[in-house]
């Protein structure tokens, strides 16, 4: 029987060349297509359009194909130099690649109404990527400013985010005389010991809380320039509504959403009230909440989580086994742990005809095994969408992480129904990931909106640190007690510099798949082939779409409620 060990990944399938030979290929591409820019016509056949188009996605293809190499090798080392001086050299040089082929968004946009339906009419999967073009009509710039804009992003915002990485890159976490990864400290957050726990958190914030002046002026700067581009520029009515665009969701679905979130933290106030009791404690503290029941001694080897995870997809759908497996026998993982290895975990879809890359850090708990069948599942959505375009290949955030929190939840049932002794505490970790997946994450969107107000407002970093730990305690409620170095966590979630808002696609990911998996606890397999062609539609129709043919309203407060009356069954379970 086959035995996997904990490694790194295999990236020869990207390898193609240095990166001079490389940006000279592409430069070739561009000036191909530049030469046909004579041929965009108002009269231009949709024959002679589709031919164009598919020239440009076979350009695409090779830049993320070529381009992914060398972000790759650079997560298994962030401080290695010769690769940071690749990545922003093709970032740099791809940007200027980019702004001499706005040309082709810029004449579609411009397209009369009539002519354009024409055309998307006649591209059959390339449909929605056109749509989307047109979408964003009213926000763009001239094709001037919007090169201009393009340059400065390299220099601005990008670099920006590269400093925030650096910086914390470079952050040493030192206990009891052993240095550890970041990654290697946070598993000690659900030690059994509570010396333990607070230790952990005070080793993991206090150097954010060291280093508040600059983190928070490059977040000051992300956030003016975002408002200053997003706002002042292109017309956007508020900072979040960019990101609610490029999802392609409507306002009121995100405003229901965080409403809804916002008014059941309450049920988590009730929630951790009964974990402080369970665990025997006076007071449940911030550093307690993600506390065990009971202390994890256990080991798992890397081999019985791959097989316990492989096992779990083939119970649900032999398509899932599949596309699983060209991951993890393609050898297309980077699971072992490293200094300076790029902290989290992440998919990485590159392009449809290349299987995705998994990076995590495998330290032998429970939540390894929890990770690896999230990041497989995102794999497996990848994998399952290769059919669409490479424009449509990728779903919108919000359901970019369907598949992931589906897979966990599969792997918990799988757990608990093959290890009765750990169901009590499958259960609370299963609470606690649902509590930091969806009503932390819509918390740190509402603590976004409310920081980008009082940066434009002039506000120190203080103040801000202070709002947040306000706003945390009111989320945790009046059975937690909340140390002030939590006044600082913010600055230690890398989405809020990285995505400005993204984060509340986790909130809707969980909620959405809670709905799914209870339809699919009621129908079985009926719901089955529905889940797999969802997945496989990958970004090639609008969420809208999608959940309405899954007989979900994303606009409802009755909808997104259904989510947490599902959650509430389960405290009462514990309880």
């Amino acid at each position: 029987m086959k035995v996997y060990k904990e490694g790194t990944w295999d990236l020869s399938a990207l390898k193609m060349g240095g990166v001079e030979s490389q940006l000279h290929a592409v430069e070739k591409k561009v000036r191909n297509l530049e030469s046909k820019r004579k041929i965009l016509s108002p009269t231009i056949k949709p024959t002679v359009f589709l031919s164009l188009l598919r020239e440009f996605e076979e350009l695409r293809k090779h830049i993320e194909k070529f381009a992914s190499y060398y972000h790759l090798k650079q997560c298994e080392d962030v401080s290695d130099q010769a690769m940071l001086a690749a990545s922003s050299k093709i970032e740099t040089t791809l940007t200027e690649y980019g702004n001499r082929l706005l040309f082709f968004s810029f004449w579609f946009k411009d397209l009369s109404k009539h002519k354009a339906q024409e055309l998307i009419k006649a591209s059959g999967k390339y449909h929605y990527y056109l749509e989307t073009i047109r979408k964003t009509k009213r926000y763009t710039l001239s094709e001037k400013e919007e090169k201009i804009i393009n340059t400065k992003d390299v220099t601005g915002g990008s670099a920006l985010n590269t400093l925030y990485e650096l910086t914390t890159s470079h952050f040493e976490y030192v206990v009891e005389g052993k240095k550890y990864t970041q990654e290697e400290l946070v598993t000690f957050v659900r030690s059994s010991s509570p010396n333990v726990r607070e230790n952990t958190y005070r080793t993991l914030l206090s150097p954010y809380k060291k280093h508040v002046d600059v983190l928070g002026e490059i977040y000051k700067n992300i956030a003016l320039d975002w408002r200053a581009e997003q706002i002042n520029l292109r017309g956007y009515k508020t900072p979040i509504q960019v990101r609610n665009i490029d999802n392609d969701l409507p306002d009121k679905a995100v405003d229901t959403l965080l409403k809804v979130c916002e008014r059941n933290e309450k049920l988590f106030h009730h929630f951790f009230d009964i974990k402080r009791r369970k665990l025997g404690l006076k007071k449940l503290r911030r550093f307690d909440i993600y506390a065990p029941l009971h202390e994890e001694k256990a080991k798992i080897s890397y081999d019985s989580a791959i097989k316990l995870v492989l096992e779990t997809f083939d119970g649900f759908s032999s398509e899932f086994g599949t596309a699983a497996r060209k991951i993890i026998d393609g050898n297309h993982i980077h699971s072992s742990i490293g200094p300076k290895k790029r902290s989290g975990a992440f998919c990485s879809t590159v392009s449809t005809d290349i299987t995705p890359y998994v990076l995590l850090s495998y330290t032998s708990k429970y939540r390894d095994v929890s990770t690896l069948a999230h990041e497989l599942g995102h794999g497996v959505h990848s994998v399952l969408s290769s059919g669409q375009t490479e424009f449509t290949h990728s779903a919108c955030l919000p359901l970019a992480e369907t598949a992931s929190v589906f897979s966990e939840m599969l792997l918990a049932q799988k757990v608990r129904s093959i290890n009765p002794t750990m169901a009590s505490q499958m259960m609370f970790t299963h609470l606690d990931d649902i509590y930091a997946t969806i009503i932390r994450q819509a918390g740190f969107v509402r603590f976004e909106i409310m920081a980008h107000e009082m940066i434009k407002e002039g506000k120190t970093f203080e103040e801000i640190s202070v709002k947040y730990l306000a706003m945390l305690r009111a989320q945790l409620g009046p059975h937690v007690e909340v140390d002030e170095l939590f006044s600082y966590e913010w600055l230690y979630i890398p989405h809020i510099f990285h995505t400005p808002f993204y984060c509340y696609a986790y909130a809707f990911g969980n909620l959405l798949t809670l709905a799914l998996y209870e339809m699919y606890q009621e129908k079985g397999q009926m719901m089955v082939g529905k889940i797999i062609t969802m997945l496989s539609t990958g970004g090639s129709e609008a969420p809208l779409k999608v959940s309405k043919e899954l007989g979900v309203d994303i606009c409802s407060e009755a909808f997104w409620q259904k989510g947490f009356d599902s959650i509430a069954k389960m405290i009462k379970e514990i309880e």
